[in-house]
């Protein structure tokens, strides 16, 4: 294979392979990269390198719960809790009703018949009715429970990895479009031309079943800034509001705040979700923000 040659196949294959050593890579796609791997020592290195930091990743020490997810469990704990002891309630006031009274015993047999006639109809409306009202409540609580936990963990996964960043993938933007399909949004480099921004690369990153397309720069000669860009339908910015204080800056809604020591912005515009991480003020990482959404 010409070394031209070479060049444009790695170039071809080089986005994917993180989802790759995450074995996350559709079939299709994994066999026409696994040919490519076949004949390319460099790309085979790098599969190599990543999964040997997915391993690594694995056997550090796990962090600890985050307060606000356990904020989260313990109320979805107490909402169980206390949906048990209303059906408890309901069921002691059914007993008490269907307490034995004295009547003639002319009616006796008749009367049992048709209490057990009721009593069978009421069993069958609560068991039709009550497990559906149940489970809208239990899917809404889980669906709201999983969205904060995703932001919650992109945030979390955002600074780490903009305190200890790993290689990117790319340093061109001509291949950011490539991401697209990985992360459900059109994928763009944000320009920052008012703030002398250098972009320094881009990779997908997966977190647990998303995933984001990370993009790094060097702001103002030595400041390093790492922007998320993300499907905000599937992780809502407005969830990470217990995490990063809301504000409206030139009329858009903004999140910011401090995580770990880092100034985190986040915002969504038109379905996409933004997330920044920086050393910069948190005014300063609020104008990357606006200006990444333009």
């Amino acid at each position: 294979m010409s070394a031209a040659k070479s060049i444009e196949s790695c170039a071809r294959f080089d986005y994917a392979l993180s989802a790759y050593a995450d074995g996350e890579l559709d079939p299709d796609h994994a066999l026409d990269l696994e040919s490519h791997l076949v004949q390319c020592p460099p790309c085979f290195e790098q599969v190599k390198l990543l999964r040997s930091l997915r391993g690594s990743l694995r056997r550090a020490k796990p962090a600890a719960c985050p307060d606000l997810l356990r904020a989260r469990v313990a109320a979805a704990m107490a909402h169980e809790h206390a949906r048990g002891a209303a059906r408890e309630a309901a069921q002691a006031a059914q007993a008490a009703d269907a307490r034995p009274r004295l009547v003639h015993k002319g009616y006796a047999a008749a009367l049992a018949v048709a209490a057990g006639v009721v009593f069978m109809m009421g069993v069958t409306r609560q068991r039709t009715a009550a497990p559906a009202d149940t489970a809208k409540v239990d899917t809404k609580l889980d669906v709201d429970l999983a969205r904060g936990e995703s932001v919650e963990v992109l945030l979390d996964d955002l600074v780490t990895q903009h305190a200890q960043p790993l290689p990117p993938e790319t340093t061109d933007p001509a291949d950011l479009p490539r991401f697209d399909p990985f992360v459900g949004v059109p994928v763009r480099r944000p320009e920052f031309q008012s703030m002398h921004a250098n972009f320094m690369g881009a990779r997908v990153h997966t977190m647990r079943n998303r995933r984001a397309a990370l993009l790094q720069y060097v702001v103002r000669g030595n400041h390093r800034v790492t922007v998320y860009l993300f499907n905000s339908r599937a992780v809502p910015v407005q969830k990470a509001q217990p995490i990063l204080k809301p504000r409206v800056v030139r009329e858009r809604p903004v999140y910011v705040g401090k995580i770990n020591g880092y100034s985190v912005v986040a915002a969504e515009h038109s379905g996409v979700g933004y997330a920044l991480a920086s050393d910069l003020g948190d005014d300063l990482s609020t104008q990357l923000v606006l200006a990444a959404m333009q």
